[in-house]
């Protein structure tokens, strides 16, 4: 007899791969466009950012399923946390590169290395999800997964910092007050929020590898 079809595990493994395979592309694609912009004379990066941000942007709203997901416990992810990194990064996406793009795009470096910081620990997580979801995440996998963020998270979120940064002017401009907003987001993404992620990831990292070594 056929065993049932388990509707959570369908559902959650056809998510986790469309976004892993949809973070390998943009990080494969800005490393690409990274590599051509720094071997051409002329600075490419408004083209990376032109190319890129539109596609970034909607598979990071999208990722707006994953607070979903924690809050009616259709995964075990805890939802403050969740809720932490997915939001400050749709702040990310459309307050600062959908509605100031020149301070963005012509960010030099920043705006490909955030790209690349995103897509590389979102792609990681997302087959990490998948194949433990089932049981089958292999040993190297899981050092990865709770392994990176050490690289990844400071070239992120300092990314983050300072591409909003360069928005503070213009946002200032348009209102005193919103640059004001902007100023208080940036208190918080560095004492508040960098720590708290960080140091999450760190207490996840020991518990996990501990009970790996169980094993």
């Amino acid at each position: 007899m056929a065993s049932s079809i388990n509707p959570r595990k369908t559902y959650l493994t056809i998510y986790n791969l469309t976004f892993a395979s949809l973070w390998t592309w943009i990080f494969l694609s800005t490393l690409s466009s990274t590599i051509l912009s720094t071997s051409s004379s002329s600075s490419s990066s408004p083209t990376i950012f032109q190319t890129l941000s539109p596609r970034t942007r909607w598979i990071q709203t999208l990722s707006l399923l994953d607070i979903l997901h924690s809050l009616t416990r259709l995964i075990p992810a805890p939802l403050f946390s969740t809720f932490t990194q997915i939001a400050t990064r749709v702040i990310q996406v459309w307050l600062i590169w959908y509605t100031y793009p020149e301070t963005t795009s012509e960010a030099s470096f920043a705006f490909p290395a955030l790209l690349l910081a995103w897509s590389a620990a979102d792609a990681i997580r997302y087959v990490f999800l998948t194949l433990h979801l089932w049981g089958r995440a292999p040993r190297g996998l899981v050092w990865v997964r709770y392994s990176m963020f050490y690289v990844l998270y400071p070239v992120g979120i300092g990314a983050e910092w300072w591409l909003m940064f360069r928005a503070v002017r213009p946002a200032g401009e348009v209102s005193w007050v919103l640059g004001w907003v902007f100023w208080f987001l940036l208190g918080l993404y560095g004492p508040v929020g960098a720590y708290m992620m960080f140091t999450y990831m760190v207490k996840q990292r020991k518990k996990t590898l501990s009970k790996l070594e169980q094993k």
